[in-house]
């Protein structure tokens, strides 16, 4: 998953697709979000598959509230609440597959 919105970088360059790089509790602290943005969802992919070595990419990392069950969908929805990303849009990536279990039965009872 990630989020796509133009954002300009302090350094001038338009980044469009931003990703969860990590995010880290910190107990009974905070929830540290690092995301890191790149100019389009080719060079993420170019990436992935080794085709471009380095590309272009932005780290920011936000703090949140302690959250000891902090996943990355909760951490998405945390990130769309903060001015920056407010109205992004949510890139799904087929191979997501970070279902929680409340989600999990919502899932199920729909079926049934």
């Amino acid at each position: 998953m990630a989020l796509y919105k133009e954002l300009m970088q302090d350094d001038g360059v338009v980044t469009c697709y931003h990703r969860i790089l990590y995010h880290q509790t910190t107990p009974n602290r905070q929830t540290s979000i690092a995301v890191l943005s790149y100019v389009n969802e080719k060079a993420r992919e170019a990436e992935k598959d080794n085709t471009m070595a380095q590309p272009y990419t932005k780290a920011v990392t936000y703090e949140t509230n302690y959250d000891s069950a902090m996943t990355d969908r909760k951490a998405y929805a945390y990130l769309k609440t903060l001015p920056i990303f407010e109205g992004a849009k949510d890139i799904v990536d087929e191979a997501d597959t970070d279902i929680s279990g409340d989600d999990f039965l919502a899932m199920v009872e729909e079926v049934m």
